[in-house]
């Protein structure tokens, strides 16, 4: 599954933080080449538990310290 991170800032942070769960596992595959501030993840192994992927990502960016600070969005591709 594609997953697509908007964001102009912390795009580092948000690919180390995404890259170091350990499940699902998110590889970041690139950045949109129309549309730079879109980070690019193939994610595998998605449990069960977790009904929206998106939401999930979500949650974990936020959980961070600047998560409340920062704009973005999340979105899927099958």
């Amino acid at each position: 599954m594609r997953l697509n991170v908007d964001l102009p800032i912390k795009q580092q942070d948000i690919i180390d933080l995404l890259e170091a769960q350990e499940e699902p596992i998110y590889h970041f595959i690139g950045r949109n080449k129309n549309l730079r501030s879109q980070l690019q993840f193939e994610v595998e192994k998605v449990p069960e538990d977790i009904e929206n992927l998106a939401t999930y990502t979500k949650k974990l960016i936020k959980a961070q310290p600047y998560g409340g600070s920062i704009a973005f969005r999340v979105t899927t591709e099958e």
